[in-house]
């Protein structure tokens, strides 16, 4: 063998090495790149995926951000992943002005205490002796402000004929607490001859008042609400007498 022919074999055993080793360089950086791509790809994920989390309609349309509760739709499925488009929504600060921090303080509405004397107190030793529409009048407008009590009968709250019940016990009448008990203990009279100091009874027996005369009628309205001296608000009523009223 020449010494040319050993230096030509000598090259090819050089570069065989080399062919042999190159593989294995790709395939170790092959090795190393392949989770470099794999949190690529899982941080492309979460960015997509960031709009359909980040917004909660619901949530965002009751802090009054957006005029329309349909902040998010999602497209149609592209390469496997559901991408969220957000809509032309119009969002708006709104208009504000500067507060107390007075304003923001929570307020409670106590009901009235009352001590004095109860309805049946008032039966065994009523404070009125002579019964007239006046007088009837007088103690109806002394109730006006209590709040609206359901079961209530003193003037830490009222219902309706808790309310007639307190007024008329005031004259030694006694009365059931119940509209419908109160109402078969009158005469039904027409509306032409009631006068003030009347019951006012709604047909469906859902409530009463004491009549105040001109379709008017004092009386504990409803939850919420106070005893006044308001109209006549329905036409369906009709006009009951319990005792003589003297004028």
């Amino acid at each position: 063998m020449t010494h040319q022919t050993a230096e030509v074999q000598l090259v090819s055993r050089k570069e065989m090495r080399k062919q042999q080793t190159q593989p294995k360089r790709v395939r170790r950086s092959w090795n190393v790149r392949t989770p470099v791509t794999m949190v690529a790809a899982i941080g492309l994920l979460a960015t997509f995926a960031l709009p359909s989390y980040g917004f909660d309609p619901e949530t965002t349309a009751m802090s009054g951000l957006t005029r329309d509760n349909r902040l998010v739709e999602f497209s149609h499925p592209s390469q496997g992943l559901s991408v969220a488009t957000v809509r032309a929504v119009e969002f708006s600060r709104g208009d504000y002005e500067p507060a107390e921090a007075s304003e923001f303080q929570v307020t409670t509405t106590r009901s009235r205490t009352y001590t004095g004397p109860l309805a049946e107190d008032y039966w065994v030793k009523p404070r009125y002796t002579n019964l007239t529409s006046a007088l009837i009048m007088r103690a109806s407008a002394e109730q006006v402000g209590v709040p609206y009590v359901s079961g209530g009968e003193t003037p830490a709250g009222f219902d309706c004929s808790g309310y007639v019940m307190f007024i008329y016990s005031q004259f030694g009448v006694p009365l059931p607490h119940s509209v419908y008990q109160q109402s078969k203990l009158g005469v039904k009279i027409d509306i032409e001859d009631a006068v003030p100091g009347d019951i006012v009874v709604f047909n469906d027996f859902s409530h009463n008042g004491i009549y105040a005369g001109n379709g008017n009628f004092y009386h504990a309205p409803q939850r919420g609400d106070r005893v006044k001296l308001a109209p006549i608000f329905t036409p369906r009523f009709h006009i009951i007498r319990l005792v003589d009223i003297n004028n």
